[in-house]
């Protein structure tokens, strides 16, 4: 009876991710605008485990006609979507720099390390905004009162080779990141840092 019930509670705790096609039917979900109609899983960001990253857009209904909706909405996923890669990328950095800037620290070179920060979060920010590629419409979907929700995706193959294309000119000799460190050593383990982060 104790077996049974632990089954019982596990199996409670199982993740709620889906791939695309289930978190279509994921439960309970409303439309935000049209709160008491059912809607597919990820109009609530379940997202899909067959993707690496994913973001919802909206467009309200409007007299311009379904087209022009869709490329509203498409346009709301995708700055949803790199804001969302943006702080991917941003957490993965932070930790490879604060690793190296620290053990330089420690080794009795100065480094200003408020600098290096934010010159980084300005690459990054500018890096991102001009690199994020290969992202599609997974799914849309129109609401009852009219508006249009779209998914927009990237599989883990385009999360990827986004997050190395990043990794490349962020880590570039000719990045302004490179200015910030007063010495070769601390310059050698950032790339290094900036290496081990490719996949």
């Amino acid at each position: 009876m104790i077996a049974t019930s632990l089954v019982t509670v596990l199996a409670g705790c199982q993740s709620n991710n889906s791939t695309v096609e289930q978190a279509q039917n994921f439960a309970p979900c409303t439309f935000p605008d049209a709160p008491t109609v059912s809607a597919p899983g990820w109009i609530c960001d379940v997202i899909p485990t067959d993707l690496a990253a994913a973001a919802k857009g909206y467009a309200k209904k409007s007299a311009t006609g379904m087209s022009v909706m869709r490329k509203i909405a498409v346009n709301d996923a995708r700055v949803n979507l790199a804001a969302e890669f943006e702080t991917d990328v941003s957490n993965l950095f932070q930790a490879a720099t604060e690793g190296v800037t620290s053990t330089s620290s420690a080794e009795g070179l100065t480094l200003v390390t408020e600098d290096v920060k934010e010159t980084f979060e300005n690459i990054t920010k500018s890096v991102v905004n001009k690199t994020l590629t290969n992202s599609r419409v997974i799914v849309s979907q129109a609401s009852p009162a009219g508006g249009l929700y779209v998914l927009v995706g990237m599989d883990q193959a385009a999360y990827d080779a986004n997050m190395n294309k990043v990794i490349d000119e962020v880590g570039g000799e000719d990045s302004a990141l490179w200015e910030q460190f007063n010495n070769e050593k601390a310059a050698t383990d950032l790339a290094a840092a900036f290496d081990a982060l490719k996949k």
